[in-house]
């Protein structure tokens, strides 16, 4: 897909379905005060309300803001009566032909017939608003194609690591160099929402995520490594976190990444 091609909800619901399009690693999730799905205690459910709203749109437009070269924003309406906004980039990284859809901000919004939106002014709702029987039947799909998927997802791991800011990005890209480097034909794929890495026909080995302050290098392992990474509650969770004024050790990190694809710690 060209970057001046039109997205259609059609298209979005075919690369979800195509295991194409991930939740980024930071997003911005905010409501409406008068919004009725909402929990006010909890806030929108970023996990269980993206994935359904993003296969069931009713209209996409082109993020006009100039700080969104590749952004795109849909509206859905909720099962229990609001309306969800979500916004995406669409990263192509070195797979231009089919880009990977980044789901960057969830937001609700309040309305019966018309919502306001501070982008695009009055959005006309549709009658039809899902069921939850409906909604997590989306869900099902979706799962269900995750699990059935053995295609290559090194397009959606290079999006994972690129939403990542500044130093997070950096430690991202080169954990992700040093398996490829030490591993030959190792399998990419984001599942629960994280980069994983695995050996085909025998199972995952390691996997990476960022957080507020660090980001952890995850040793899915079905014994111990030598030596003990230093964090973790067992050979399939041994971990490193590297914060951003740690130096990393590649030459350690290589020998784990190769300890770890000699005997992965979860199966497919």
């Amino acid at each position: 897909m060209s970057a001046s091609a039109p997205l259609t909800t059609q298209r979005i619901s075919e690369l979800v379905l195509a295991n194409r399009a991930i939740r980024a690693p930071y997003y911005h999730a905010d409501h409406d005060e008068g919004v009725r799905f909402t929990d006010p205690d909890r806030g929108l459910q970023w996990g269980a309300d993206v994935i359904p709203a993003s296969m069931g749109l009713f209209r996409v437009e082109r993020d006009a803001r100039e700080d969104h070269p590749d952004g795109w924003v849909g509206f859905a309406r909720h099962w229990r009566g609001g309306t969800l906004r979500l916004d995406f980039d669409l990263f192509a990284g070195t797979d231009a032909g089919n880009p990977v859809l980044v789901v960057t901000a969830m937001s609700g919004r309040a309305g019966e017939d018309t919502i306001a939106d501070e982008d695009f002014g009055e959005v006309e709702l549709p009658d039809q608003v899902p069921t939850q029987e409906e909604w997590e039947e989306r869900d099902k799909r979706y799962k269900a194609a995750r699990r059935d998927d053995d295609s290559d997802g090194s397009a959606a791991v290079e999006a994972y690591a690129a939403a990542l800011p500044g130093w997070k990005r950096e430690v991202a890209t080169r954990f992700d160099e040093i398996v490829q480097r030490e591993v030959s034909e190792v399998r990419r794929a984001v599942r629960y929402h994280q980069p994983f890495y695995g050996v085909e026909e025998r199972g995952w080995f390691a996997s990476f995520g960022a957080f507020s302050k660090h980001v952890k290098l995850t040793f899915v392992c079905g014994t111990y490594l030598d030596p003990q990474p230093p964090s973790g509650t067992g050979p399939e969770r041994q971990a490193l976190d590297v914060e951003e004024t740690d130096a990393l050790d590649e030459e350690q990190v290589a020998s784990w990444v190769r300890q770890a694809a000699d005997d992965p710690g979860m199966g497919w």
